[in-house]
């Protein structure tokens, strides 16, 4: 097959995994083998491998499959770092480095590739000579400067005209402001008296709305011109699918006739266009898809005609648009993926224990194939049994912010639906805040928002969740994953914003402090020291010309599915039980005024129960304990003034408040609610809520 065309995007994407060895393995020499850092060394050798042989490299596909069984053992414990070990690995870093140039400019390779595999097999150095460092820099620079110079400033030139955008964001503010000083003036107008100023101010008002009536022209065409230069710019950057799968269908076959298997491979939606940088990140993934189509997936023949299906497999592959973002849907009707085993594989290998195994649905259990290190083959082979292949699908689909969702019916096949951005350059979000940090949500996560009351929030498993169309979802707090400084605590009574977001079909309700809205973004990258960062996965320039961190929607469900990460309801029965001052019964003959003094009462947040007579207050006092007593005077039955002193007489209640409203202001009478032993008397005639909650805060406090 001509694999000329390629040639230029593995060369690029080989120079940024070269790097990760190179760095990779000076710091194994001083500091060991940590797992992390094999881990990565072990995924770039294994996407080295893997596109190598896609493109018929011999040579770099042996030697990059040896350093991954290196790395392999490295990792297993087989093999130890030592100084020889180091200075075999840089010599075949740096012989894979000559390679690639020799890929890329046909000259012929000086180093002898078959002593260097047999070196790292003994551990001892061949005697052979690597390229002299000089002519290596001279041949990179002679065959890349083009390239990487055009590509550059392509690059370059998208993110120029993502600065216009967030400046033509931030011009539209000002209009907005000039907008809102031009009705401030109107109304100010209104108050004039003098004809003169009147007159003179007028002008000036005229002149204003003239200016900003062309000026407002000027920012529409702005507006139309920089959106039609960002959308050709973008257009120069997207490239269709077909240029990374043209030649799947020879791999595969390739792939299914080593292993005695027949497979039929088609794709739908070739024409789809991604940025392309988009399709380098896409590639190893899909590659890594198929290889497993073929070894997990499609069985032998034998096999095939047991099960009553077709003696070909069939793998397919179909891309269409999704809004803002493409879907990219792998099927196969292969074996599928058996929940029970991978669960059990999971066990075996101490990735969960069998407790959490067994409380996974079984469409929970398939997703633990993305965890690293997984692997159902028992014999490392040429294609899997490495526990790498979907751990990169993984760690690629949190690079490019994108989302896998796997369906898998065992006996009849699997699907593999991976949704991703058409560019990395420019997204929508949303923007939120959070406390007094603002934040941006990559839209395609959010699947709504919900207004939430106290009543709304649950605790299940003692967690936190809500329920939101006939679902139960997980509620996560952004402020205490962040650990944001909380600026205010929880009111009892206030509606709290939350968004819904999705992910590999699990979704999580997530607590902001509110939205802005949604922008279009440019995405900047956090730069080296920062991209590991835990929770974000880039930056952008919002409209206004603040800064905001994106959010990485992947880490907010690790830490949602890692523990307790909210504690509304808690924070909220707290804040109810602060209010919760005291227990109060209100008697009273008319409703309207038990139901005044109820309303009144409950707001402060005391507990308020009523009764409509003497008799009525009686038994209910003698149920649960009251901590005060709120009486009218001119009752039917038993009065204020008779109910008092029983109170006053009955053992669990003599030392019970009671503060008497009523309508009877005479002297004598007031004396008379003081000698039978009332705490307070209010007049109704002189009756304010504020005089009420006065006296309860007296006595309940």
């Amino acid at each position: 097959m001509d694999t000329s065309k390629y040639i230029e995007i593995f060369c690029l994407e080989a120079e940024e995994h070269l790097q990760v060895l190179r760095q990779g393995v000076v710091a194994l020499e001083k500091g060991g083998a940590a797992p992390e850092q094999l881990r990565e060394l072990l995924r770039s050798a294994h996407t080295l491998k893997g596109s190598a042989r896609l493109l018929n490299l011999d040579d770099l596909n042996r030697l990059s499959h040896r350093m991954e069984d290196l790395f392999k053992d490295l990792e297993g414990g087989q093999r130890q770092v030592t100084p020889e070990l180091v200075d075999l690995l840089l010599l075949a870093i740096d012989a894979i480095d000559e390679l690639v140039l020799a890929a890329r400019s046909g000259e012929p390779v000086k180093t002898d590739v078959d002593a260097l595999i047999a070196g790292l097999d003994t551990g001892i150095l061949p005697a052979t000579k690597s390229p002299e460092a000089g002519d290596k820099k001279v041949s990179r620079k002679a065959s890349a400067e083009t390239v990487r110079t055009s590509v550059s400033r392509l690059d370059t030139l998208v993110n120029l005209i993502g600065e216009v955008q967030i400046a033509r964001g931030m011009l539209q503010d000002k209009f907005d402001s000039m907008d809102r000083m031009r009705q401030r003036l109107d109304q100010f107008m209104g108050r004039l008296r003098k004809a003169e100023n009147y007159q003179i101010l007028k002008g000036i008002q005229d002149d204003l709305g003239s200016l900003f009536a062309a000026a407002e022209m000027d920012l529409f065409t702005i507006e139309q011109q920089s959106g039609m230069l960002q959308s050709e710019a973008m257009g120069l950057r997207m490239q269709p699918l077909s240029t990374i799968t043209d030649d799947f269908e020879t791999l595969l076959r390739g792939m299914a006739r080593e292993q005695g298997k027949e497979v039929a491979f088609t794709v739908t939606g070739k024409d789809v266009e991604l940025d392309r940088q988009m399709l380098e990140e896409i590639k190893p993934m899909l590659v890594h898809l198929l290889r497993n189509a073929v070894d997990h997936g499609i069985e032998p023949t034998a096999l095939r005609n047991k099960a009553g299906k077709k003696d070909v497999g069939r793998i397919e592959l179909e891309a269409r648009y999704e809004g803002d973002a493409v879907q990219l849907i792998l099927s196969d009707d292969g074996r599928g993926i058996d929940p029970e085993q991978v669960r059990e594989t999971a066990v075996a290998r101490r990735m969960i224990d069998a407790e959490r195994a067994a409380s996974l649905s079984d469409e929970e259990a398939v997703y633990l194939i993305l965890e690293p290190g997984f692997t159902t083959t028992q014999i490392a082979t040429d294609f899997s049994g490495r526990g790498v292949g979907m751990d990169v699908v993984k760690t690629g689909l949190d690079r490019i912010k994108g989302n896998l969702v796997i369906h898998s019916t065992p006996g009849r096949g699997s699907r593999m639906m991976l949704k991703i951005p058409l560019t990395l350059a420019v997204t929508k979000g949303l923007v939120v805040q959070c406390e007094q940090e603002t934040f941006v949500v990559p839209l395609h996560y959010v699947a709504e928002m919900l207004s939430l009351g106290e009543q709304d929030i649950l605790t299940e498993g003692g967690l936190d969740v809500v329920r939101a169309r006939g679902a139960t979802l997980p509620l996560v707090s952004l402020r205490e994953v962040l650990g944001v400084p909380q600026q205010r605590s929880i009111r009892v009574g206030e509606r709290m914003m939350a968004l819904v977001l999705s992910f590999r079909e699990q979704a999580i309700a997530c607590l902001v402090s509110r939205t802005v809205g949604v922008q279009d973004l440019v995405v900047k990258g956090m730069g080296a020291q920062l991209k590991r960062v835990r929770f974000f996965s880039g930056a952008t320039i919002l409209g206004d010309g603040d800064p905001a961190l994106i959010l990485s929607v992947p880490d907010l469900f690790s830490a949602a599915a890692g523990g307790p990460s909210c504690h509304v309801r808690r924070e909220l029965d707290a804040a109810r039980q602060e209010l919760m001052k005291g227990r109060i019964l209100v008697v009273d003959d008319s409703v309207t005024t038990r139901t005044m003094e109820k309303n009144i009462l409950e707001t402060r947040g005391y507990q308020v129960e009523t009764a409509i007579s003497g008799e009525d207050a009686l038994d209910k006092l003698s149920g649960d304990p009251f901590d005060l007593v709120v009486s009218d005077i001119e009752m039917p039955g038993i009065n204020g003034f008779e109910l008092t002193s029983r109170i006053r007489e009955m053992e669990h209640t003599k030392e019970v408040p009671v503060i008497i409203v009523t309508s009877f202001s005479s002297d004598q009478d007031k004396r008379r609610g003081l000698e039978v032993g009332a705490q307070a008397y209010i007049v109704k005639g002189n009756f304010d809520q504020g005089t009420l909650l006065d006296a309860v805060e007296t006595f309940v406090g």
